[in-house]
């Protein structure tokens, strides 16, 4: 059972990001009101992933993260996920001009390794695909976001982490179709379960895979526990 700490200034944001992250999989061990109070509380209680909400990222904040995830003490590993409400997507500079301070910031977190980055207007199902991804290994970074932090810091983040985007949600159909997975079923039970052609099957199971970024239905079967679309 993966433990999240939820941080955010307001009561209404904790109680929505507490409910996007109540998954299968995953345990809300502790909701925190700021970067203080969280990194003062994980030193007791430990954690996998913080879920953190900020209006905007100030250089104190930025340096903080970085050294929270990066002298982290404890033997597991720490990951946050940070959902951003200002980092400017459009960056209007030449090559000659010095990337701004906030893209420095950014890209500063980006390489610990360790910090993931959403836009605060992410559906619930993104930062549900983000914790799942999270959790398996991997860093999520916003396309939009990749490419003002690789312009920013002069190359490519994605020549030093695996970074993905947040997966693209299911149809009802999909979701129907993964849950039969789950349960262990062929193609043609599917088929027979759902009344649909086993054709039918095989597109919804390629349309899976794609959307989960897998390669293979016990993949798709995991991370769709992850993320709250199986029903275990």
């Amino acid at each position: 059972m993966a433990q999240v700490v939820i941080c955010a200034e307001n009561s209404v944001t904790r109680a929505g990001l507490a409910a996007m992250a109540t998954i299968a999989g995953v345990e809300i061990v502790d909701q925190m009101a700021d970067l203080k109070q969280l990194i003062s509380g994980l030193q007791t209680q430990p954690a996998d992933l913080v879920l953190l909400a900020l209006p905007e990222l100030s250089h104190p904040t930025a340096q903080a993260l970085v050294q929270l995830v990066t002298e982290w003490p404890f033997e597991t590993t720490l990951s946050v996920l940070l959902l951003l409400g200002t980092w400017d997507p459009a960056l209007s500079q030449t090559e000659d001009e010095a990337p701004s301070l906030l893209h420095q910031r950014l890209s500063g977190l980006v390489k610990t390794g360790g910090v993931s980055i959403l836009p605060l207007t992410v559906s619930v199902e993104q930062v549900r695909g983000a914790i799942a991804a999270i959790l398996t290994g991997s860093v999520v970074l916003y396309p939009e976001l990749a490419e003002v932090i690789s312009l920013a810091d002069g190359s490519s983040a994605k020549m030093h982490l695996e970074i993905h985007s947040p997966i693209e949600p299911l149809t009802p159909r999909e979701i129907e179709v993964l849950n039969q997975l789950a349960a262990g079923l062929s193609n043609r039970a599917i088929a027979d379960e759902l009344m649909i052609s086993e054709h039918t099957v095989k597109f919804h199971i390629s349309a899976i895979l794609s959307k989960l970024n897998v390669a293979s239905r016990t993949e798709a079967v995991t991370v769709g526990i992850r993320a709250g679309l199986v029903m275990i």
